[in-house]
């Protein structure tokens, strides 16, 4: 019964070994979205500085349209100034080009404004551009990265599976039932040690005589407590 003792620890921590394995790899699909959502970060700020040179390229066409039509009309109300027959049309003639040179003169302030926004949304492209490449590359890294960790994990989950499966073969049926029934619900812990007297799995004191025969391994005995199997580390001959 002590070969199924040491069978049965090393099934448990092959079972601990696969079930961290299990738990990192599916931490990996989560790391991998957060690496996609970084990089529609980055695409949609690097559209929204795009977005926003492109609205002042437009304005400032928009606007010089505005300045030509403005001069034009300046030249087209000066020509009329040969037919102007009394001082009063004169005045409001003038009157009228100095009103139409004005608004000319806020087109023109609307375009020095459009262009110095042209030039910061330039040099914001250029910036958001730099970054974007550099996080591009370090996210295509952690991205090789993350997906050589998956393959690593596969390979080496489907070792220690094959290990577990020779293991188990090993192992007595019933013992073996028994145990895979309890490994969920004991949380990875059905084989523990019995030290000082007390069931190293619910921490509960085990009854004198009893732990005189845990000490022996030689049967199968469960913790009155929790039922954890129990096993004394010190009299056990460990076995491959």
């Amino acid at each position: 019964m002590e070969e199924q003792l040491n069978l049965l620890i090393q099934l448990q921590d092959i079972d601990r070994a696969i079930r961290s394995r299990q738990e990192e790899k599916k931490k990996l699909p989560v790391m991998l979205t957060e690496l996609e959502g970084k990089s529609e970060a980055n695409k949609a700020e690097l559209d929204r500085v795009r977005e926003a040179l492109e609205a002042a390229q437009k304005g400032k066409r928009d606007r010089d349209r505005d300045l030509e039509e403005g001069g034009q009309k300046v030249e087209k109300l000066k020509s009329r100034t040969p037919d102007i027959k009394t001082n009063k049309e004169y005045t409001a003639l003038l009157k009228e080009i100095e009103t139409v040179e004005q608004e000319n003169k806020a087109i023109e302030d609307d375009i020095l404004k459009l262009m110095e926004k042209i030039d910061a949304a330039a040099g914001e492209i250029r910036n958001a551009e730099s970054r974007s490449a550099e996080e591009a590359a370090a996210i295509a890294t952690e991205r090789k990265q993350l997906e050589e960790n998956m393959a690593k994990l596969d390979a080496e989950l489907a070792t220690i599976e094959r290990e577990r499966n020779e293991l188990a073969a090993r192992v007595d049926a019933p013992l073996l039932a028994r145990y895979q029934k309890r490994y969920g619900s004991l949380a990875g812990k059905v084989v523990v040690e019995a030290r000082g007297e007390s069931c190293t799995g619910c921490f509960m004191s085990i009854p004198p005589q009893l732990f005189v025969n845990v000490k022996k391994n030689t049967e199968i005995i469960t913790c009155p407590h929790c039922s954890r199997i129990l096993y004394y580390k010190e009299t056990l001959t460990p076995r491959t």
